[in-house]
């Protein structure tokens, strides 16, 4: 276990030192290490070389003398030789006598920089050229001796094991947190394993700290180098060999985990400083130079400690020294590192006034999440025109919130009117701007675009990022008012404004409305020619995820999914956590439904996914009905399997509120549902797919032509069901949709197999989602247990009392009926399940996953 202890070096130990030549009985320090494959990793590989010296050179605490020894525990199960070198041994006059023989021997030097103190690297020379042709070396130490060159020629060469090999994975911090008896969250490890860069030592102490906490997220999201028994380490074990100097350079310059040389100079006023910092990162006192040799990296612990040190000693200093480097990353475009800056100063000036000047461009790029934080260390009472602005801007374009957006709108007419000219030139346009987004009536929009169109013909806008959101407020007022085509024009120019200038939030935004504009009249594939556009765009998908990033990742999963490519959820389970209320990211609705119908899709009996997705509809599908056309069918279906005809038909009446009553969906669900009535449902739906097929969403498409062609089936016309089959395999094919034949355990893949051979060029396609539902494991070609059985609600409540031991009369009871009753409605159950009594109908419910 890797413990505060365990982490101090090898001159801190009692009975480790074995000099060579003595009895040879291997002696290890006591160690109940962590298993970590990679370190063992290199041990093997060193044991297969022909190389006699190994190196391992790594800052204090960062699990050298843990790693050695487990090392040395293998070694000694396979009964090698394996001594620990303490000062006395290694530093006699004359070599220390080692074994000739056939015997495999080890020796161990840990903390050599210590063990050697300033005599250089003579004594390992010495040692090595005593050692016999069977001894390894092993030396470890927080930085590599001046001269080493020396010990690596007399020794014919060496391994080495990578600083960062030592540096613990998430998957090691999960381990380490069950040998404390913690069991984290996968959230929190990658956010405590970012926040310690993996360090051995400061995960240690991490453990019994969060073990009395509360509130165990909030501590990991906050644990750093000012926690006490983290800073009390460093101060003992890493800084200890450095002086009052050296200590002001770091304390000035660590003002972030990455500082160029440039910022490092502008901060602490000195021309040496790089050779100040590239002496203490040749130390491995958790400095290094960065990738581009232009600039230093700090250890997150180290830069947390010293920035928190900094301000013990003189806080007004610390302040003006984020400030500056927040003025330095600014003045060259840098406005997220110079928001963070301001963040970490802690002054609401300097947050305010660094907002003021950044946060517009910061939401146009869709980095809205370091924006809300900003926000949130200001208190709303005491807005700026700016920043009351900015806060506006974080609910565009849907405002969610009208109630508390008019109120906003109102409080900025007051400033507006009481501003400076120069304030008011700034930010009216953004402020009229943001308010035609709040448009939802044509008449209104109308007027606003005439509105907009004299401001802009009297009004010189001179920043890019206004001029677009004014032009994007144009468009949204176009869309509104019914002018589409106009619209969309505007729409494509603001699409390549946004994309040349790295504005990636306005780009999507642009698309995502061209597309919604494109589905609102039918046109599903223009929509979709979008949505490719948006997933071209290159993102960097590493958390934490801003507005863009998260909606790049959503496409890319979403589409990923609708393909039935591999795809992980795992960022769309960090999206919902990171933003659980939707105000940051705006992603709410669009990533819990992706979740639960890829749920229902893995579930034979997705009873509460498929409970949570209807009530998500129901209450916000309004607002996104393509996401809403793209789960009707499934919705649909299972309600009918697993609650009944009358859970179908409010699915429909759900549906036809956000899609409408005439919608191709709405009339697909109609012909699934069956009736008195379906062959005037199946002509109709028939001459929509037939014709202009519009469509909310291109899988509506493929789920109309498989009701279509599962209505023909039924009423026996095999033809005309092999060519709805076909025509929904192209649009499969060409979209990217072979998930639609998946759904509801394999409904339309059925269909595909009872037809095999029908389908022209199309067979391939069709082998590859046959191919896709048995990786599935569905069953296509058998009997389908999953087909729909017609309980009543009565009985569907009534055979959820049968797995249970409980007689008929207990049952009656419980539902306030005769026993005669139930067991009319037992004896309907049985008949409808083809069940002789209790067992086989609770054994049928299952495989049809009723129950």
């Amino acid at each position: 276990m890797h413990t505060f202890q365990q982490t101090r070096s090898s001159g801190q130990r009692t009975g480790t030192g074995t000099p060579v030549g003595s009895d040879p009985t291997t002696t290890v320090p006591p160690t109940d290490a962590l298993e970590r494959p990679r370190l063992l990793d290199h041990l093997r590989r060193f044991r297969r070389s022909d190389r006699r010296l190994l190196t391992m050179w790594a800052p204090g605490g960062a699990g050298k003398s843990t790693a050695l020894a487990a090392w040395a525990e293998v070694l000694s199960a396979d009964d090698v030789v394996v001594r620990w070198l303490d000062a006395d041994t290694l530093l006699q006059e004359d070599p220390p006598q080692t074994v000739h023989d056939d015997t495999e021997q080890w020796l161990f030097l840990d903390d050599v920089d210590r063990l050697l103190g300033g005599l250089g690297v003579p004594p390992l020379i010495r040692l090595l050229r005593a050692c016999g042709p069977r001894t390894r070396v092993v030396v470890a130490g927080r930085f590599e001796p001046s001269g080493f060159a020396a010990v690596t020629q007399a020794a014919g060469g060496r391994l080495v094991v990578p600083t960062q090999d030592l540096a613990f994975s998430v998957e090691d911090t999960l381990a380490l947190a069950l040998r404390f008896d913690l069991v984290l969250p996968i959230q929190d490890a990658e956010t405590l394993t970012h926040r310690t860069a993996g360090w051995a030592a400061g995960l240690a102490l991490a453990m019994p700290y969060l073990l009395e906490q509360s509130n165990r997220g909030a501590a990991v999201r906050h644990f750093g180098g000012d926690q006490h028994q983290v800073a009390d380490y460093l101060v003992a074990r890493v800084l200890d060999t450095l002086d009052d100097d050296h200590r002001d350079v770091l304390m000035r310059t660590a003002v972030g985990s990455e500082v160029p040389l440039a910022l490092a100079v502008e901060l602490t006023g000195r021309a040496d400083v790089g050779t100040v910092l590239q002496r203490l990162s040749a130390r491995n006192v958790l400095v290094t130079t960065s990738a581009d040799q232009d600039g230093f990296r700090f250890h997150p612990i180290l830069a947390g400690f010293m920035r928190a040190e900094f301000r013990r000693r003189d806080e007004c200093g610390a302040v003006r020294n984020h400030v500056a480097a927040a003025g330095w990353y600014e003045s060259r475009g840098l406005h997220v590192l110079a928001l963070e800056q301001a963040l970490l100063a802690r002054d609401q000036s300097a947050v305010r006034g660094q907002l003021e000047r950044s946060g517009g461009v910061l939401l146009m790029e869709g980095r809205a999440a370091i924006v809300a934080t900003a926000l949130r260390a200001l208190p709303p009472s005491q807005d700026s025109l700016a920043t009351l602005t900015i806060r506006i801007g974080m609910d565009a374009p849907s405002f969610p919130d009208r109630i508390g957006t008019e109120e906003r709108f109102a409080q900025a007419a007051v400033q507006l009117a009481a501003a400076t000219p120069d304030e008011a030139r700034a930010w009216r346009p953004v402020v009229e701007a943001l308010r035609s987004f709040t448009v939802e009536d044509p008449d209104d929009a109308s007027a606003r675009l005439q509105e907009l169109g004299a401001y802009l013909r009297q009004t010189p806008v001179e920043s890019l990022d206004v001029a677009l959101l004014l032009r994007a407020a144009v468009a949204w007022c176009l869309v509104v008012a019914g002018r589409r085509r106009d619209a969309d024009q505007l729409l494509r120019s603001i699409q390549a404004a946004a994309a040349h200038a790295g504005f990636s939030w306005v780009f999507l935004i642009a698309c995502d409305t061209a597309a919604t504009l494109a589905v609102r009249t039918g046109d599903w594939r223009t929509a979709c020619e979008y949505e490719a556009r948006m997933g071209a765009l290159p993102f960097d998908t590493a958390p934490p995820y801003n507005r863009a990033t998260a909606r790049a990742l959503l496409l890319a999963t979403s589409r990923a999914y609708l393909r039935c490519e591999p795809v992980s959820f795992t960022s769309l389970h960090r999206i919902d956590q990171a933003d659980p209320t939707g105000s940051e990211l705006g992603l709410l609705f669009q990533v819990r439904a992706l979740l639960l119908v890829a749920a229902i899709d893995a579930s034979p009996a997705p009873r509460e996914a498929l409970a949570r997705l209807v009530q998500l509809v129901r209450f916000d599908g309004r607002d996104h009905p393509r996401v809403v056309a793209g789960a009707a069918t499934r919705l649909h279906a299972w309600s009918s399997t697993l609650h009944g005809a009358p859970a179908a038909a409010e699915v429909r009446r759900i549906v036809a509120d956000v899609l409408g009553t005439d919608s191709l969906e709405v009339n697909t669900l109609r012909l699934l549902a069956g009736g008195r009535t379906d062959h005037l449902v199946e002509r109709d739906l028939a001459a929509a797919v037939d014709g202009d097929d519009a469509a909310w969403s291109g899988t509506s498409i493929v789920n109309a032509h498989l009701a279509l062609a599962e209505h023909a089936c039924t009423h026996g016309r095999p033809a005309e069901a092999a060519e709805r089959i076909r025509r929904a395999l192209a649009v499969s094919e060409e979209f990217g949709y072979a998930r639609e034949f998946l759904a509801c355990r394999g409904a339309g893949a059925q269909l595909v197999f009872r037809h095999h051979g029908s389908y022209g060029a199309l067979e391939p396609y069709a082998d590859h989602v046959l191919a896709l539902a048995e990786h599935e494991r569905i069953g296509v070609g058998l009997e389908r247990p999953e087909a729909t059985v017609p309980l009543t609600p009565k009985e569907q409540e009534l055979l959820l009392e049968l797995p249970a031991h409980q007689t008929v009369a207990e049952i009656a009871a419980k539902h306030h009926l005769s026993v005669n009753t139930i067991k009319t409605h037992l004896r309907s159950i049985y008949g409808k399940l083809s069940a002789a009594g209790r067992t086989e109908a609770v054994q049928a419910a299952r495989r049809r996953g009723l129950l």
